[in-house]
């Protein structure tokens, strides 16, 4: 009755307040490791926000508490791997794998693995979710398991690669399409099975995610756009936190700027971009008339812009604008805050910008404050100080911090120590200057800063970012600091006491 009371307050758009979660984390293999449990902020920019921290005992166990409204997406994080999961109030108990011995494990710590639930109910939302990708995987793979060419891509597009496709048997020659589509019999015959399979399961949220599961296997390159919008799209309400709903929504309405407005009135798209005219572009928009609807056509406007904002063709400064436009007035506030995502997605961590503040620690232990340090011009190097390639990269930034001393303050983040290693690894290395320092909480300062690898270094004027990334040491960076001694030297030059502070008294 609770599961069935949430999702009709969602469907009719009613606001829920926020409830506990509780998530009882069962990590063997990853003990003494630091947990952060994230949110998904919204579906089209996968912006995450932190939600509860925690770290794992000498037995790998964490528990952690947090607020949740309705259904939302989740990430859990431990150490360098991460596993998605759906929340909603009550609680959990999951256990978290260690990834695959062939598996990567980048730097970002988005190598993923699959939680395992136990003592899940089995119509909580993660096991119906998990069950029915399972039996649309398996509907996709069906079709394509003689099609190894094609097939392969189309269900990674469907699926982001779950699921396990079968070998192809027949040597089919490659099919003209790489998204196929099936026969409306098939699916109407899929989706009758899966309506009376899923028929006892009263909640609102995952029956709009098994609807929308099977929107999508109807799209393809000979689909009929029309009645696919009049069956989905047409007077139905936006469903932002259901999965297969932006999903359907996303591939519907793919390059929609590129293959309407930007073909029947290019000028005019590309002048309104470029003045940032919100208004005028929905207009636009508004004449196909699968955009009439005020929320359907700013949604549209907002996800092609944000999804075109690299294109040569588009002034970006405008794209911003209309961003932030619709950010600060936009009728309805979910997209208000998609549009402040997809902003802090285009602009943070970019030339001009600040350096967001920093939770450091010295070799001590003791917290840091590097706003002292921060000042004229800085190289911030992020990195880890073992391995062939940082030590290349910390080998060349040596020789120039000794070079260019005096003109630039020369910062280093070690990311993989402990503050009494890193006291270690500079007493080996006296060469490598004063300035260094661990992160109170590393993936924190990976999230802030948006490192995805290392070692990367960025170039400072004060707290703005001047080059974000800047050139490493031994690419490029001696050009750049070349470049502030000779601005250096010429503003010492034009100082009327020429640089030389007056005599003592």
């Amino acid at each position: 009755m609770k599961t069935l009371f949430l999702g009709i307050l969602h469907l009719l758009g009613l606001t829920l307040s926020a409830s506990p979660v509780s998530i009882l984390v069962n990590a063997p293999t990853y003990p003494g490791q630091q947990v952060v449990l994230y949110r998904y902020l919204d579906a089209f920019t996968l912006r995450m926000e932190p939600i509860a921290h925690g770290r794992t005992d000498a037995k790998g166990d964490v528990s952690l508490i947090a607020e949740v409204e309705g259904t939302e997406r989740a990430l859990l994080r431990i150490g360098d791997v991460g596993a998605d999961l759906f929340l909603r109030p009550g609680s959990y108990h999951v256990q978290m794998p260690k990834p695959r011995a062939d598996q990567a494990l980048p730097i970002s710590g988005s190598a993923r693995v699959n939680l395992l639930f136990l003592d899940l109910d089995h119509m909580d939302v993660n096991a119906l979710v998990s069950d029915l990708n399972e039996r649309l995987d398996a509907f996709v793979a069906e079709d394509l398991a003689t099609d190894q060419d094609a097939g392969m891509e189309a269900v990674s597009k469907v699926r982001s690669g779950t699921g396990t496709m079968v070998k192809d048997t027949a040597r089919k020659q490659p099919d003209l399409f790489l998204t196929p589509r099936w026969s409306e019999a098939r699916v109407d015959t899929f989706e009758r099975k899966l309506q009376r399979f899923y028929a006892g399961v009263k909640d609102p949220w995952f029956q709009s995610d098994v609807e929308y599961g099977i929107a999508g296997l109807r799209l393809g390159p000979r689909a009929n756009d029309r009645e696919l919008f009049e069956r989905y799209l047409k007077d139905k309400p936006v469903l932002y936190d259901v999965p297969e709903y932006t999903r359907f929504f996303s591939a519907f309405f793919a390059d929609h700027l590129m293959r309407f407005p930007f073909r029947t009135d290019t000028d005019a798209l590309l002048k309104d971009i470029q003045e940032g005219r919100t208004d005028s572009l929905k207009a636009l928009l508004a004449k196909n008339d699968f955009l009439k609807s005020p929320r359907l056509n700013e949604l549209v406007l907002m996800t092609g812009l944000y999804a075109e904002q690299g294109n040569a063709q588009f002034n970006r400064a405008g794209i911003l604008k209309v961003l932030q436009e619709l950010g600060d007035r936009s009728a309805f506030p979910e997209h208000r805050a998609i549009a402040a995502n997809m902003l802090w997605d285009l602009t943070s961590m970019t030339a001009g910008t600040l350096l967001p503040k920093l939770a450091l620690t010295d070799t001590s232990g003791s917290p840091m404050d590097m706003d002292a340090l921060l000042q004229g011009p800085v190289c911030l190097m992020i990195t880890g100080i073992r391995g062939s390639y940082g030590e290349q990269e910390l080998s060349a930034l040596e020789k120039l911090r000794k070079e260019y001393n005096g003109y630039a303050t020369f910062i280093g983040i070690a990311l993989e120590d402990s503050p009494a290693q890193l006291a270690t690894w500079l007493r080996a290395h006296p060469k490598s200057g004063p300035n260094w320092f661990v992160p109170a909480d590393r993936q924190q300062l990976l999230d802030v800063l948006r490192v995805r690898s290392v070692p990367v270094l960025f170039i400072l004027q004060g707290r703005v970012l001047k080059a974000s990334p800047g050139p490493l040491p031994s690419q490029g960076l001696a050009a750049v600091l070349h470049g502030i001694k000779v601005k250096g030297d010429e503003e010492q030059k034009l100082r009327p006491d020429r640089g030389v502070p007056p005599p003592r008294r």
